[in-house]
């Protein structure tokens, strides 16, 4: 093999390798996958047809972290670097950006960001580019004797006739093409690819950044694993119940009736006076007989009157399988598939929660929200290392930031700040009382500025109260005692009178 473009072949096979795996956790994600018969009869009927009724459940565990990954704020001791950063935040959407790349990460287990300078004629960076890559087509390579250095990226896609691929080191960029309607298969499939045409030698543009511009999203290393990786079981057993479910309700609405005879006396030729055969019925020609009008029946429904069945001893009709049949394995597959992502089942069933108090959503949540922190953890540091990166190329030569997120749970029930209360009273430091609610450092700071032990306690036993009340409120709402409007308007009215007091206070 060409030495010069090993690595490229290299990175061509691992992405090759990697795809399959991330094609799986797509479809599962998209709820596109095929259903699993034994039958294939039934298999080509369906397929035939384009007939689907799917439940698509395996979503949800990606939902679920995703949706708690929020970044409250980046921030720096330094207010000219904060604003930078709010600047390079607003110039790439990343308020739309990153939700999408957490997303991404956590369906397929893998995500990138891309983080590109963009220069003047002059080459001075004016600004950086950040975007989303998706696995299927970007891979870190990482180094052999140390798996948490990158050894160099590769990106391939296909633009046209032509395959093309980049290479990503720490001082260099390098870029390769192949012919027109090449697979790339081979490494003399591949030619140099010049930025500029009419400079041969700028396929390879070199760089003091010392370090790539990619930026890896994982939820595990080296490489991570779909968030909905154990869903992909439960996810089969649901469509295949789901969709033979289906093929029963034609059965529930239309039974399938039978009729018993007797061998002697199944012929029914000896038709009676007044009764005709197809054939002989006055409108045969015009494509009418007995059975298209109903004529052909001497029964009548009525009151006093017999129905009379000539050569059957026993008519019945066969029932159908029963909807539970169906739905209660779905629900233990929905089950199960709760337990082996940690996602708690309320979020795959609302209606599970119902009648339940906080305590008990605090013991179900906590594998799920150990599983939300490290995501933000080790999102966060990713975030940490590609923002950076950029203020480096910005001319902030070592830039000290912080990334912060929304708490993945924080106190919001009556329980909750009544244990918080009964922490602050036994002697726990408020402080720490109300980080361990899930609060931020920033926000904590901000509640204790100028407060006092008293203050704080007041304001602890208010909340407490607060949350209490709407508890109570809300299960009158679902008794039907008071309407959810009624509900809602004496708590905004509540709400409103204490803040009113609380400005006056501070005023007083």
């Amino acid at each position: 093999m060409d030495a010069e473009r090993a690595d490229l072949m290299y990175g061509i096979e691992e992405l090759k390798e990697a795809r399959p795996s991330y094609d799986q956790a797509q479809t599962y994600y998209d709820g596109k996958v095929p259903e699993v018969f034994t039958s294939t009869r039934i298999r080509r009927a369906l397929t035939l047809h384009h007939i689907d009724f799917d439940l698509n459940f395996a979503k949800t565990p990606v939902n679920a972290v995703t949706n708690r990954l929020t970044i409250a704020a980046i921030t720096s001791p330094d207010d000219a670097v904060t604003a930078l950063v709010s600047q390079i935040w607003q110039d790439n959407q990343l308020n739309l950006e990153m939700p999408d790349t957490f997303r991404r990460a956590g369906e397929f287990g893998d995500a990138y960001l891309m983080v590109l300078p963009v220069e003047d004629e002059h080459g001075n960076v004016v600004r950086v580019e950040m975007f989303y890559n998706s696995p299927q087509t970007v891979r870190v390579i990482y180094s052999e004797d140390n798996p948490r250095k990158k050894a160099y990226t590769i990106k391939r896609w296909c633009e046209g006739k032509y395959q093309r691929a980049e290479l990503y080191y720490d001082d260099r960029v390098e870029r390769w093409t192949t012919g027109e309607n090449s697979k790339g298969t081979k490494p003399a499939d591949w030619l140099y690819w010049p930025a500029d045409p009419e400079d041969p030698e700028s396929w390879v543009m070199f760089h003091d950044w010392g370090e790539q511009p990619v930026f890896h999203f994982r939820t595990d290393r080296p490489y991570g694993v779909p968030e909905h990786y154990g869903a992909y079981g439960p996810q089969n057993a649901i469509n295949k119940l789901q969709q033979t479910h289906m093929g029963t309700v034609d059965y529930q609405g239309f039974p399938q009736r039978y009729a018993l005879t007797e061998t002697a006396n199944t012929d029914t030729s000896d038709l009676e006076p007044g009764d005709f055969a197809d054939d002989d019925w006055p409108l045969h020609e015009q494509g009418v007989g007995p059975s298209d009008s109903g004529a052909d029946s001497s029964l009548k429904a009525g009151p006093g009157e017999m129905m009379l069945l000539r050569g059957f001893k026993a008519v019945g009709q066969f029932d159908a399988a029963q909807p539970s049949v169906f739905l209660e394995p779905i629900n233990f597959n929905v089950r199960a598939m709760a337990q082996i992502t940690d996602t708690p089942l309320r979020m795959f069933d609302p209606e599970s929660s119902r009648q339940r108090s906080g305590v008990s959503f605090q013991e179900e949540d906590g594998p799920f929200i150990s599983k939300v922190q490290n995501r933000q953890t080790s999102y966060g540091a990713t975030v940490h290392e590609a923002f950076v990166f950029a203020l480096r190329r910005l001319g902030i030569p070592n830039p000290v930031i912080n990334v912060d997120w929304v708490p993945a749970r924080s106190v919001t029930d009556a329980q909750g700040w009544q244990t918080v209360n009964e922490k602050i009273r036994a002697g726990v430091p408020r402080r720490q009382a109300l980080m361990e609610a899930g609060y931020r450092q920033e926000q904590v700071d901000e509640w204790l500025a100028g407060v006092d032990d008293s203050e704080l306690q007041r304001r602890v036993d208010v909340l407490a109260s607060l949350a209490d009340s709407a508890q109570k409120l809300g299960a009158a709402a679902a008794l039907g005692v008071v309407t959810s409007e009624q509900v809602t308007s004496l708590m905004a009215g509540t709400i409103s009178d204490i803040e009113a007091l609380a400005v006056a206070q501070e005023e007083g």
